[in-house]
């Protein structure tokens, strides 16, 4: 059954608003022209200086739990024990069992979790949703402990790829949430895999969306053939240092073509200075972090979108990179590799090219292919766009989500011989 008032949402995140996370934006946002009313809580406040103009349009608060210091825990918990008198009996019981383990990480984010739980109570939220299977999900978790308050989480990459199932209470979470969204089939079985005796229906697959009225090709500007465009942080897990041979390869054999790379993040110094010793100033160049509307606007006027993606040391890859489905949205063929989910954005040779990671030179001739073939960009181009408008629909899947908030808990459980379910 799904109730007919409009739900009272709380999104629990590690730090809001982030440039790299357009995706819980949007979905957020996509809620709110939905009807439903969401409170944001955010462990930590931005530090990145700048925001994505949408931000502005986002109508719901936002609570900062950094601004609650541990160490004068007893000064704000007493302001707000009235506020959870109806669930004193848990939150006790709760921090007596983090108090006998001497789990000190347990006992302060069961403090933040019982701040949560007086404000859901007080604001009338029904169901409490987490962005990531580390610590936002945690608090969602003890909060739902404490309040019975409903609550679920969106696993993306990290989260599940490098922290074992007992590392942020994971395997708990995944008992006792009323359902667990992945993002692409491949984490699906990955958690299958680590957590088999966990229901497979509980947890659903639910792509990213894209907003394709904003994402869509700008018929009035003409493409640059040369451009090739790159965007995300500068981490091992993109693969930018493989991108970079590669254009090295490109520049030896006479290939005409401009590179511009998006981000920033860990391994800037490192990219930069191998950007010297392969000779490629003039060739590539780096720009920095953008905003969603200059990312969008170098899509619709670049040829080719790579991201050549891999797996890093510690085991950290990308799920379902938003910036693929933007291009396939805006029409520029990607090009990208078969690491985790992304084959389920890309049918190579259908819509884009994938080739295998680390591998520069088999990305080198990808590039120098699709640089040299307008048809082949023209294919991909409106075969993409065609599959981000069926697979990719942020309006379909975000609605999907908030239906899912709504049902009851039968209703999500008991999908006897259900597949798991995916948007389409």
């Amino acid at each position: 059954m799904i109730h007919n008032e409009p739900p009272r949402i709380g999104y629990i995140v590690k730090m809001y608003p982030r440039l790299s996370e357009t995706f819980i934006l949007n979905e957020i946002l996509q809620h709110e022209r939905n009807g439903a009313n969401i409170t944001i809580f955010s462990y930590k406040k931005p530090n990145e200086g700048q925001f994505h103009p949408q931000v502005s349009q986002v109508r719901a608060k936002v609570f900062y739990l950094e601004d609650l210091d541990p160490r004068k825990w007893p000064t704000w918990l007493g302001k707000i024990w009235k506020g959870i008198d109806l669930y004193q009996v848990n939150f006790l019981r709760l921090l007596g069992e983090a108090l006998s383990r001497q789990d000190n990480d347990r006992i302060e984010l069961l403090m933040a979790s019982a701040w949560v739980a007086a404000q859901a109570r007080q604001l009338g939220i029904t169901h409490l949703h987490a962005h990531f299977a580390s610590l936002p999900s945690t608090i969602a978790y003890l909060t739902h402990e404490i309040t019975g308050i409903p609550f679920s989480f969106t696993a993306h990459a990290k989260d599940i790829f490098v922290y074992d199932m007992e590392e942020h209470y994971l395997r708990e979470k995944l008992r006792a949430a009323k359902f667990v969204v992945t993002v692409t089939r491949f984490n699906h079985r990955y958690l299958q895999e680590r957590a088999p005796e966990i229901d497979p229906h509980k947890i659903r697959v639910i792509y990213n969306g894209v907003d394709l009225e904003k994402f869509k090709p700008n018929v009035a500007e003409t493409r640059e053939r040369e451009l090739i465009l790159s965007v995300g942080r500068l981490v091992p897990k993109k693969g930018f240092v493989y991108l970079l041979e590669a254009c090295a390869i490109l520049k030896r054999s006479g290939v005409n073509f401009q590179c511009v790379i998006i981000g920033d993040g860990p391994d800037a110094e490192m990219l930069r200075q191998k950007h010297a010793e392969l000779g490629l100033n003039g060739s590539v160049v780096f720009a920095g972090p953008k905003r969603q509307d200059e990312v969008l606007s170098l899509m619709q006027k670049s040829s080719i979108l790579c991201l050549p993606c891999t797996i890093a040391e510690d085991g950290n890859q990308d799920a379902l990179p938003t910036v693929l489905l933007e291009a396939l949205a805006t029409g520029l063929p990607n090009i990208s590799t078969t690491v985790s989910g992304i084959p389920e954005i890309i049918d190579s040779e259908d819509d884009g090219i994938l080739v295998g990671p680390n591998d520069a030179e088999a990305l080198g001739k990808a590039l120098e292919r699709l640089l040299q073939s307008e048809n082949l960009r023209t294919q991909f181009a409106e075969r993409g766009r065609r599959k981000a408008t069926e697979k990719f629909d942020l309006r379909k899947n975000a609605g999907r989500l908030l239906q899912l908030f709504q049902e009851d808990e039968s209703s999500v459980l008991n999908r006897v011989g259900e597949a798991p379910q995916e948007i389409r």
